[in-house]
């Protein structure tokens, strides 16, 4: 994320800009590491000495200054806002002392609540997002939460309903950590626990919200996932090949094997949760900024895609390689490797040429630009060879996951063609599928096509989806709390917002995929 245009800001803009930032930096109490990269873009930014070191005393004595109403251009306000909004959560926690002093240099730069609090929600959702997941489990209730505390004897989680004093809870830890995936009663979970509701309280400022704490009422093993949490690098699951040693100390590295070609050495990188500040792009695509804390930074969009030096195949999932002896593929290598090799050829030869470089962890952003191209081919094999309807859909999901985020590396290099290109390739990917797709596929789905449409200007396409989700539900048979239910509320209040700023998210009003950056 980067600063608003501080070269258009006048000398009292800069210090009041630079006074919410020391504020919302000791809003909590103390000054996290994380915390403190912000504070010194806004040292850098000011030029009176003077100044500066009473931000410096704000910051050793823990007192936000006092913040009064600043009359700005309302872009440059609202990217202040968003700032501010990335820096309550870069210490990996939200206190309500945060959102307070959120909310007051908000009202300061003449925001209502509702603005404020959509901002300051999703904050909040973006710091969840990359959290442990759980289900929840207790009466008729079973939902899918964000564990934001965890230890030995409990773990901590925001419901949307209070709970009965001292309910019996069921909880299963799941192994994938990603909260996007959708509930349908089958993931991959550690060996449920007993656990019961200790205590709970209403979140200040999002009524009907409550944090809840679940003590845990039985013996912790480790077919849980609680110690997995606590201590992943001794439970991480990696094959038989073992970790290997990483340059930078915000991965964490194993050797997996290909299904296709028996190579036992494909170098795959996991990032370290929480080590990296991102910015999410128009499309909710994410970019990696800078370390969140003293770990090395890592661009990780240019290594996660795990590439087979041997034949060519290329993944930025784990399952889709073999972790152990034992590990079964989740396709079919025969019906894979037909054409396979004559298909992959020419990405493979590019990707040889290149040498180790392009199998480790410092690929340049072409050799990551690579890396996708040979994901796609492989999710587009993967696609070509699926056994039904639903295998067939995952596969083109993934596919689209690819060339989006490809598409971002494409921008960032310059290469605006290429990456509209890959939109347009991507609303071909999905539109095809689309009708066969269900509950949370399906509106992500739609989601990502309007906002697409609305980016090329293709508002009468962009219609269709919105139509489309206006009608998801109108018979009212969606139960309340379920993750569907609550998917479509998310779903809707997005192509709202987009359908609202439509004119600032085309092609013609932008020069990147973040309405942020700056010439």
């Amino acid at each position: 994320m980067q600063l608003p245009n501080l070269e258009e800001m006048s000398a009292e803009e800069k210090q009041w800009f630079a006074n919410s930032i020391a504020g919302m930096v000791v809003a909590d109490g103390h000054a996290d590491q994380s915390e403190m990269s912000f504070l010194r873009e806004a040292i850098n930014f000011m030029d009176d000495k003077d100044e500066i070191d009473k931000l410096m005393v704000i910051i050793k004595n823990g007192n936000p200054p006092e913040l009064g109403p600043l009359d700005i251009d309302p872009k440059q306000a609202f990217l202040m806002l968003k700032y501010l909004a990335q820096l309550m959560v870069a210490d990996a926690d939200l206190s309500t002392k945060e959102i307070s002093y959120f909310l007051l240099a908000g009202r300061s730069l003449s925001f209502n609540n509702e603005i404020l609090t959509k901002l300051w929600k999703g904050a909040r959702a973006l710091l969840e997002r990359d959290l442990p997941q759980a289900i929840v489990e207790t009466g008729s209730l079973k939902t899918k939460v964000s564990l934001i505390k965890v230890d030995e004897t409990g773990v901590t989680f925001r419901l949307g309903k209070a709970l009965m004093p001292k309910v019996k809870i069921m909880l299963y830890v799941l192994k994938s950590v990603h909260s996007e995936l959708p509930l349908k009663g089958n993931e991959e979970h550690w060996d449920p626990l007993d656990c019961k509701m200790e205590k709970q309280h209403q979140v200040k400022f999002d009524e009907g919200s409550y944090l809840v704490r679940a003590h845990i009422e039985q013996r912790l093993f480790e077919d849980h996932g609680i110690m997995q949490i606590l201590n992943p690098e001794d439970f991480a699951v990696v094959s038989d090949g073992g970790f290997f040693d990483t340059e930078k100390d915000s991965l964490l590295g194993s050797f997996l094997g290909c299904y296709v070609c028996d190579n036992t050495k494909i170098k795959f990188y996991v990032l370290h949760s929480k080590s990296m500040i991102t910015d999410p792009n128009i499309f909710g695509v994410s970019s990696f900024v800078r370390s969140a804390g003293e770990l090395k930074f890592c661009d990780f969009n240019l290594i996660q895609v795990a590439s087979c030096s041997k034949c060519g195949f290329s993944s930025n999932d784990k399952a889709h390689f073999k972790r152990q002896k034992t590990s079964e593929p989740t396709f079919s290598v025969e019906e894979f490797s037909k054409g396979w090799e004559e298909k992959i050829a020419p990405l493979l030869k590019k990707a040889q040429d290149i040498g180790e470089t392009f199998y480790g962890e410092e690929r340049d952003i072409q050799q990551g630009i690579l890396s996708y191209d040979l994901a796609i081919a492989t999710f587009e094999q993967m696609a070509s060879i699926a056994s039904n309807d639903n295998v067939k859909g995952a596969a083109l999901r993934k596919k689209a996951s690819m060339l989006m985020i490809q598409a971002e590396m494409l921008m960032e290099s310059k290469n605006r063609d290429a990456a509209e290109a890959n939109l347009k390739k991507t609303v071909d990917t999905l539109e095809p599928i689309f009708e066969s797709l269900e509950g949370l596929h399906l509106l992500h789905t739609c989601v990502l096509l309007f906002q697409i449409k609305i980016y090329l200007n293709d508002l009468q396409s962009a219609a269709q989806y919105m139509k489309f989700l206006d009608n998801y539900d109108t018979d009212g048979k969606l139960k309340e709390g379920t993750e569907e239910f609550k998917e479509l509320k998310v779903s809707s209040a997005k192509l709202k917002a987009t359908f609202d700023d439509h004119a600032i998210l085309t092609k013609e009003a932008i020069t990147h995929f973040h309405l942020d950056e700056e010439e």
